[in-house]
């Protein structure tokens, strides 16, 4: 299944707040999602992170922590990551993140020279492929997000153009 880096996007930031993610680090997880697949990032570790909401948040604050530094020094910033997966997603963060950065890895340190001041150049591919078991994922938690259909949620405002404004 192909979706749209903004589809991805949307439906990755629902599915976090869906796994009970608050909404700063599922934006950030929302954004990270599509740079993960459409640089052939492996699926597991996004599956993995969305069944443990604390992995999502822990990586958006070892990400924060790395911006942060980065924001003080021209020297890279580095981070302990022994977890192959958890390592990979934090790379896939670094990587997509709205400035220029470069990305490396040596063992379990991951090593990011991030020019904070100069956009990013990185482009993004018009379709990204999901397997059936995440987009199922995906959708899913996106969907625990969802109001539920009933006269009261639309008497208080839920449902698009069926409210009487008179």
């Amino acid at each position: 299944m192909d979706w749209s880096w903004t589809e991805l996007q949307a439906l990755g930031v629902k599915a976090a707040s869906g796994a009970g993610v608050p909404a700063a680090q599922a934006l950030a997880f929302g954004a990270m999602l599509p740079r993960h697949l459409a640089d052939g990032g492996a699926e597991d570790p996004l599956i993995r992170a969305l069944e443990s909401p604390t992995r999502i948040v822990t990586l958006a604050l070892q990400i924060e922590e790395m911006v942060e530094r980065a924001s003080i020094t021209l020297e890279p910033v580095r981070m302990q990551q022994a977890d192959a997966g958890r390592r990979a997603l934090m790379i896939s963060w670094l990587a997509g993140l709205p400035c220029q950065s470069e990305v490396s890895v040596s063992g379990t340190e991951v090593r990011a020279a991030l020019s904070l001041a100069a956009p990013s150049k990185r482009g993004r591919p018009k379709r990204i492929s999901v397997s059936e078991q995440l987009a199922t994922q995906l959708r899913h938690l996106a969907e625990r997000t969802y109001v539920p259909d009933s006269d009261a949620s639309r008497n208080v405002g839920a449902g698009a153009g069926l409210m009487d404004l008179d």
